[in-house]
């Protein structure tokens, strides 16, 4: 079965260790406005972004399975990529970044 929808409240209904695999890519911090209140990856910080990302990988674990596996798409494009919170503003337009201003 495929969910989608806010993770942390996803997860929070599942029994723990029912799950055999878990697949994701959560929002890259500072890359993208989806326009969902309350969306990950728009947090004020990267300590707050990584502690949002805690709590809901917390609650994957409880719901993996002993045997089971998560596989997790997560790159660095705040620092890693020169894309992430972008400050020239036409590297933002090109890549729909939002300028790191903007975020805090």
């Amino acid at each position: 079965m495929i969910y989608t929808g806010d993770a942390l409240e996803i997860l929070s209904t599942m029994p723990g260790e029912s799950v055999n695999c878990i697949v994701t890519s959560p929002p890259y911090y500072a890359l993208r406005d989806y326009g969902v209140e309350g969306q990950i990856g728009l947090e004020a910080t990267p300590e707050e972004y990584i502690s949002r990302l805690v709590a809901v990988f917390d609650e994957a674990r409880r719901v993996l399975r002993g045997d089971g596996t998560l596989w997790l798409n997560l790159g660095d494009s705040y620092s890693g990529s020169g894309k992430g919170a972008a400050t020239d503003p036409l590297n933002a337009s090109l890549y729909k970044q939002r300028m790191l201003t903007e975020v805090q």
